[in-house]
């Protein structure tokens, strides 16, 4: 079975053939990265989010009660055994000089013991669950953490890590969202000014020990790590610029809805079934140069979702997603992914498209989940080593984006960065 699915991964038809070696290579490093990364190409819809609230981000309150959820599909093999571990991170997301027993309670590894076989699915897969924090595992500091599942007790044999964060409510933050103050961005960039207020809470050098991270659709790839206080006020700290806190508005995101395999929905455009479903999605087009339109986005997530399932997380099915993307000739600025949470924020190879001389236009198949899925184009500049999405989506500062603000402490003394503040906010206040 593992080697059917390996190939059924690499050979879904001769359009993405080319992809092969970029696979092979991306999946041959099992080096851990403390990043979201998937490590096996087997492993399918992995997602983190707190318990309840599928589009939340993964970070909880510390001593809350409240819990994550991690769920996956292995489309390799009946069952394995799979452990897993947490490491306490930095702000940086570098491994802490803690050692585990300073931030975990009871055990360091445990096993993941919620499993169940997926129903009536053209391609079978198990489909595993864990939530933390549990009994087994407890976490007893705030700050950055890295979820590691490893196959077989073989900490070496990883196949998936995800980030997330547990957070401490010691100061409040406030937020305004606004067009780009900065001229030349004023059509494309939001801004965000914000002020942390710490009357209760000591904090001795801001501009020594504090470390603010600002994100965008919770996006790693272009989070802004820089800022420092421009100025003080009693117990506050401002946070007011008029360009290094500005961020490309982007547009709302495409979507596509496949909750339902048997009919065709918005932006689908044909499903075949033989061994398996492919859904053909509609002809994309660039929308670089076209006008800001507005409908409603989950900010570039997804949802797992078969319309007539009891339980959609074994009884969705899995099918062939084709993406066509028209251009008349290819894009010399450099290379075209898909790009989402689908593709964890990053420029994964099963997601990078290919130019049909024939069509006009950039395709790629990607093996996805029954549900519903946002994504943009995304160009990537290899040069500048940098992900593109406005050259593709175009750029607008009414675009509704969701912004998050995490503020780390690193108080005198201490080997870890601790998580003292965390709010999100919608653009949204623009209007």
């Amino acid at each position: 079975m593992k080697n059917f699915i390996f190939l059924l991964l690499l050979v879904l038809n001769s359009s993405i053939l080319s992809a092969q070696y970029a696979i092979d290579t991306y999946y041959q490093n099992r080096d851990l990265v403390f990043e979201d990364h998937v490590y096996q190409a087997g492993i399918k819809t992995v997602k983190l989010h707190p318990l309840g609230n599928p589009l939340g981000p993964p970070i909880i309150a510390l001593n809350s009660g409240q819990r994550l959820i991690l769920s996956f599909d292995d489309l390799y093999e009946d069952f394995v055994n799979y452990s897993y571990t947490v490491y306490h991170c930095d702000a940086d997301w570098k491994q802490s000089g803690l050692m585990n027993t300073d931030y975990l309670g009871n055990f360091s590894e445990d096993y993941i013991q919620d499993f169940e076989y997926s129903l009536n699915a053209l391609i079978p897969y198990t489909h595993y669950s864990l939530t933390l924090p549990n009994q087994q595992m407890q976490l007893k500091k705030s700050g950055n953490y890295l979820l590691v599942v490893f196959r077989n007790d073989d900490v070496n044999d990883v196949v998936l890590s995800r980030r997330f964060m547990v957070y401490e409510e010691l100061v409040n933050v406030g937020a305004t969202i606004r067009r780009a103050t900065n001229v030349d961005k004023m059509n494309t960039h939001q801004e965000i000014d914000f002020t942390i207020s710490h009357p209760n809470y000591v904090i001795q050098n801001p501009f020594r020990d504090l470390k603010v991270h600002l994100m965008q659709n919770l996006r790693w790839d272009n989070a802004i790590t820089t800022l420092k206080p421009r100025f003080l006020q009693n117990s506050q700290l401002v946070y007011q610029y008029d360009d290094e806190n500005t961020f490309h508005g982007l547009n709302e995101f495409r979507f596509f809805d496949i909750k339902n395999l048997q009919t065709l929905t918005q932006n689908v455009r044909n499903i075949t079934r033989d061994s398996l479903f492919t859904v053909y999605l509609k002809l994309d087009e660039s929308r670089a140069i076209s006008e800001y339109a507005v409908w409603f986005d989950i900010n570039g997530r997804f949802q797992v979702r078969r319309l007539d399932a009891g339980n959609s997380e074994t009884e969705a099915d899995y099918a062939v997603v084709d993406f066509i993307l028209e251009a008349p000739a290819p894009y010399a600025q450099g290379d075209v992914y898909i790009f989402g949470q689908l593709s964890d924020w990053k420029l994964r190879p099963e997601f990078k498209m290919k130019y049909d001389e024939t069509r006009k236009a950039y395709r790629a198949q990607a093996l996805l989940k029954q549900g519903y899925y946002n994504y943009y184009y995304a160009m990537y500049n290899s040069s500048e080593q940098k992900v593109i999405p406005e050259a593709i989506e175009g750029s607008h500062w009414e675009a509704e984006n969701i912004y998050q603000i995490l503020i780390y402490n690193r108080e005198i003394g201490s080997r870890y960065d601790r998580l003292i503040g965390f709010d999100s906010f919608s653009s949204e206040e623009l209007y």
